[in-house]
């Protein structure tokens, strides 16, 4: 009987110490009040602290300065990404204020190997549209602006109409234009027929395994060259390899030899 007890004592014990760790997520959302833009929610996890996202909202004739509890900022203020803990379901309203005077949008190349581009004037609260993007990089394709160098900020589309309220650089956003190639397979005599195989430029892979057929009762597959005659590189079946180029490889038969 005392085993028993004991045991249950122990199971209520367990139970009290899992549901005091048991985490809780709570939901921040983020209320334009009065500006424009999808409505945000951003997860916390309890007692964790992170920064909060970024404003995205925008108000024309007005600059964004903080988030607050009521509408009315009467509440508990924060500022924009500030690191907090959340311990439970939360509202922030956007909080404005009148924008005036002129802002300087600045481009940055971020990486790019041509191309110039003069800062941009905005008057507070007048939208108007970006800057086309006039940088190059080679091998590179453009695909936007964002405020961070490393695209985890906000992103902007080229040429994207905006109302600017505060200075800021913008910097180009990139992404590697990846060249596919692709070897094909010849059967050089033999029977049957192979796909071509894509690669990527550069990365290794190996070779698709033949599935030629020889051309008679008397010869074997050896493997592969870029010459039909043999006498150009020879590569062995399923060998890895990088192509720059599309390539050509011709399969190579020898007879058995006599008993």
């Amino acid at each position: 009987m005392k085993k028993i007890y004991l045991f249950f004592v122990a199971l209520f014990a367990c139970t009290l110490v899992f549901t005091s760790c048991k985490t809780e997520e709570f939901i921040v959302t983020f209320n334009p009040n009065g500006g424009k833009g999808v409505l945000m929610t951003q997860a916390f996890t309890q007692k964790v602290a992170q920064p909060l996202m970024t404003n995205t909202f925008t108000n024309d004739g007005l600059a964004f300065f903080s988030w607050n509890t009521r509408a009315d900022g009467t509440g508990t203020p924060y500022k924009d990404e500030e690191i907090v803990k959340i311990s439970g379901h939360m509202v922030l309203y956007a909080q404005w204020t009148p924008a005036t005077g002129t802002f300087t949008v600045t481009f940055n190349p971020n990486g790019a190997n041509a191309g110039e581009m003069e800062p941009q004037i905005f008057e507070a609260g007048v939208v108007q549209a970006l800057s086309p993007n006039a940088f190059y990089f080679e091998n590179y394709k453009y695909t936007g602006w964002n405020t961070s160098p490393n695209g985890k900020g906000k992103s902007f589309e080229n040429e994207q109409i905006v109302s600017v309220t505060s200075n800021m650089t913008l910097y180009a956003q990139w992404a590697i234009i990846t060249n596919t190639y692709y070897v094909i397979f010849d059967a050089n005599g033999g029977e049957g027929t192979m796909e071509p195989q894509e690669f990527i430029a550069g990365v290794k892979q190996k070779l698709i395994a033949n599935t030629f057929m020889p051309p008679d009762s008397i010869s074997f597959f050896t493997g592969w060259n870029t010459k039909a005659n043999g006498s150009g590189y020879f590569y062995q079946d399923t060998a890895e390899i990088r192509i720059y180029e599309n390539l050509r490889l011709f399969s190579q038969w020898e007879m058995h030899s006599e008993p």
